[in-house]
């Protein structure tokens, strides 16, 4: 093995550039061995080639240059073991972070699948079943800066608490939608799997209900609504309770806005 190393010969060892190795100089983050005063060349020991191995492993795994630079400084090997152990702690951050983007983005797409699916959705008169919901009360239900911070305000609470798929319950006040222009949202929650309790949370009962997925923009919402009541009318329903909406914050943009996959369930009971 050789003793030294040209700038040239480490930069094909190690796959980088020259220009890059001359910032690393430049920054103090690994400093050549020697340097000819006669011609400035750049020469490196063969340990060089590891310590710049591991300087490249540490800047992909997100390491800024200046915490690089602190590692290299430090030569005791209880604050080494002290630095990259919290840098672990960091990267399993990272990693966590990392997977939760994965799992929106496929969410994502299963949305746009279903969408483009072209299947017409039907009617159908369903047991909804019973579940647990934390809700958060909404105070103005048209104001949607208050309904995006309540949809956030559940989603940390979510993560919190370490459940897995959020699941968002929306409560709607029976009225007759033909007299408001949006639908009133009255409470927003979030779903909470059989092991998990929440301090306030609300038990809905099991329901019978007409239901109906809505796979459009959201703006559209009210006509999956009027279909609904078009079919409780025509077939001697008649509604007892408030209404829900079932599905994740999946928000695509559609051609004529923004829209994703609800899920609607309206309580109802045969008049005869």
């Amino acid at each position: 093995m050789k003793n030294r190393y040209k700038i040239s010969e480490l930069a094909k060892i190690t796959n980088i550039s020259n220009q890059t190795l001359i910032f690393y100089h430049k920054k103090e983050i690994l400093i050549p061995e020697y340097i000819d005063t006669n011609n400035g060349y750049r020469y490196y020991s063969s340990s060089q080639i590891w310590d710049l191995f591991f300087i490249i492993t540490l800047k992909k795994a997100g390491f800024s240059l200046e915490d690089i630079k602190n590692y290299t400084k430090v030569k005791e090997p209880i604050k080494n073991i002290k630095f990259l152990e919290e840098k672990i702690v960091d990267i399993d951050k990272k990693i966590k972070e990392l997977k939760n983007n994965r799992n929106i983005i496929k969410e994502k797409i299963s949305c746009f699948k279903e969408i483009s699916s072209n299947l017409e959705e039907k009617v159908e008169i369903v047991i909804r079943k019973s579940m647990r919901v934390y809700f958060i009360k909404i105070k103005n239900p048209f104001d949607q800066e208050e309904i995006a911070q309540t949809y956030d305000k559940l989603e940390k609470l979510g993560n919190k608490n370490n459940i897995k798929d959020i699941i968002y319950v929306l409560k709607i006040k029976k009225n007759n939608i033909d007299s408001d222009s949006e639908i009133p949202i009255n409470k927003i929650g979030i779903l909470l799997p059989d092991e998990f309790h929440l301090l306030g949370e609300e038990f809905l009962e099991e329901k019978l209900c007409v239901k109906l997925r809505h796979k459009s923009t959201f703006d559209m919402i009210k006509l999956s609504y009027k279909i609904l009541y078009q079919f409780i009318e025509n077939n001697n329903y008649k509604i007892v309770d408030d209404f829900i909406e079932i599905g994740n914050e999946v928000v695509i943009p559609l051609e004529n806005g923004f829209g994703g996959v609800v899920d609607i369930y309206i309580p109802i009971k045969k008049i005869y």
